[in-house]
């Protein structure tokens, strides 16, 4: 059960499978499971989501003497003329950082219902009109963020051409799905959020819910460069990830995950498939290959990639989420996945960004 490769062309209307794949695609198998699209070296940055920052924990501090205190402005009581004065003072954490950090989580999608399932945790008031449920998610000590693409202008890629402005995404909104698009916002999103924990999704077949068990590892039989080893994505004037059109970051990470070469996930993929199975929504598995050479493992490898270079990011991995998969399905299984990785990690066990 794999996403959406050969023989699906009738599922996909005018996508054809020769657009949608090369040979080569991950674990011996044809890889496409998401519109592409290439933003020309252009990364989305128009969408509010992106805008906004995870808040910073603030500290205060409470003084205490015989007399109300004057002049704590800077968190330290002032002397009273008291003969009775007895004055406590705390140190102005101004000077010596916070005492605490928040600690974050990343979700990020590509087409329906990926993008559908991450809305609640959308801070884009346009992707999410119902207000943000990410903050101090089910008291875990984690706050959630979501990034996807949009999709008009009825919502739904498989009705438009591979390269098209249906099937890529709107330029509006985070992580078209495209190659320079997605290497562009996948490092702004991470630098700004700085996430303990990485869960990346994307569009499969008829699998239901597939979690992958390694990313990258592509080219085997390419004599060119790093490139080559992905499909073309169809849209606009560069449509691989070349070293001029993506961020430095990405290019090394398929630079060196190439030709055999792969990075494991580093979610507990195990924990993950007991706690959505038991659901008995839809067909649970892991994936022992790859997210394959297109978009899927493109985004799926940045997130391995991101964890293999950042101390402070604990769980890091790719997850296909069945086609035809209801979104109301697919909330649940996010929802159950995402409880599961946290309580693998617990926020007060996770070191603080740097």
């Amino acid at each position: 059960m794999r996403r959406e490769r050969t023989g699906t062309s009738g599922r996909w209307g005018r996508w054809t499978v020769a657009a949608l794949c090369v040979t080569g695609c991950g674990g011996g198998s044809s890889e496409p499971t998401e519109g592409a699209s290439s933003t020309e070296g252009a990364s989305s940055t128009e969408g509010a989501s992106s805008t906004e920052g995870p808040s910073t924990a603030g500290t205060s501090t409470t003084e205490t003497s015989t007399e109300a205190p004057t002049g704590t402005e800077t968190g330290t009581s002032a002397p009273t003329t008291s003969s009775t004065e007895t004055t406590t003072t705390t140190e102005d954490t101004s000077t010596t950082g916070p005492v605490e950090c928040k600690k974050t989580v990343v979700l990020m999608g590509y087409w329906p219902p990926t993008n559908e399932m991450l809305r609640p945790w959308s801070t884009n008031p346009e992707q999410n009109p119902d207000g943000w449920i990410g903050e101090n998610w089910g008291g875990h000590g984690y706050d959630v963020y979501a990034f996807f693409p949009e999709f008009p202008p009825d919502g739904d890629p498989s009705n438009d051409d591979i390269g098209s402005p249906g099937a890529v995404g709107s330029p509006d909104y985070d992580l078209r799905v495209d190659y320079q698009a997605t290497s562009s916002d996948f490092w702004r999103i991470v630098d700004t959020y700085q996430p303990s924990i990485l869960i990346t999704t994307s569009r499969g077949g008829d699998i239901g819910w597939e979690v992958e068990a390694l990313e990258g590892g592509h080219g085997q039989d390419n004599d060119g460069g790093p490139a080559q080893d992905w499909a073309s994505d169809g849209h606009g004037m560069e449509q691989w990830p070349t070293e001029a059109t993506i961020e430095a970051r990405s290019w090394a990470a398929i630079s060196e995950y190439r030709q055999g070469n792969t990075l494991p996930s580093q979610l507990p993929m195990k924990a993950i498939v007991t706690a959505t199975s038991a659901l008995a929504l839809t067909g649970v598995q892991i994936d022992e290959n790859t997210s394959g050479n297109f978009l899927s493992g493109f985004l799926g490898l940045h997130g391995v990639f991101y964890n293999s270079i950042t101390p402070h990011n604990v769980a890091a991995g790719h997850i296909h989420v069945g086609f035809g998969l209801p979104k109301e399905h697919a909330s649940k299984l996010i929802e159950a996945t995402l409880k599961t990785v946290i309580e693998q990690h617990p926020a007060d066990s996770v070191d603080c960004a740097p």
